[in-house]
């Protein structure tokens, strides 16, 4: 009999090692040329602390905290992992400056309200635009 903790490491595992799959058919396409910048949207609403995160193969990043003072009602910037090639609006979508072979994967925002519990939205997946460029490595 598995057990609970059996269950949920191999949960864990699957979700881990298989975004791709999991993701790609509930994902917002977007394509762009190596270069350009690009703005996207954040799909989460009402929560007072937004995070951005990019997921590739082989990892997830931080790229951005923005958090909503109680006087304001736009997002101030807290964290950004790199400064010159991220941004992030007043309304909580993420900046990404001049786009490189590097930003291409899947995007998430998600929103926080004075708990650890993050709520995650819709993934966007970056691609260049006409470009056969593999975001996930799948066994042949």
């Amino acid at each position: 009999m598995v057990n609970l903790l059996d269950l949920f490491l191999l949960q864990l595992l699957f979700a881990f090692f298989t975004p791709c799959l999991l993701h790609i058919t509930s994902s917002d396409f977007i394509s762009v040329h190596p270069g350009e910048n690009i703005t996207l949207l954040c799909n989460i609403t009402d929560y007072t602390e937004i995070l951005w995160y990019q997921l590739r193969s082989d990892e997830v990043k931080l790229l951005i905290t923005a958090e909503k003072w109680k006087l304001k009602e736009n997002y101030s910037l807290i964290y950004n992992v790199n400064k010159s090639h991220y941004d992030v609006t007043e309304s909580s979508s993420l900046v990404i400056i001049e786009v490189r072979k590097t930003d291409l994967g899947f995007y998430y925002c998600g929103g926080r309200n004075n708990t650890k519990h993050i709520q995650f939205g819709k993934p966007i997946r970056l691609n260049f635009t006409g470009g056969k460029h593999t975001l996930c490595q799948h066994p042949a």
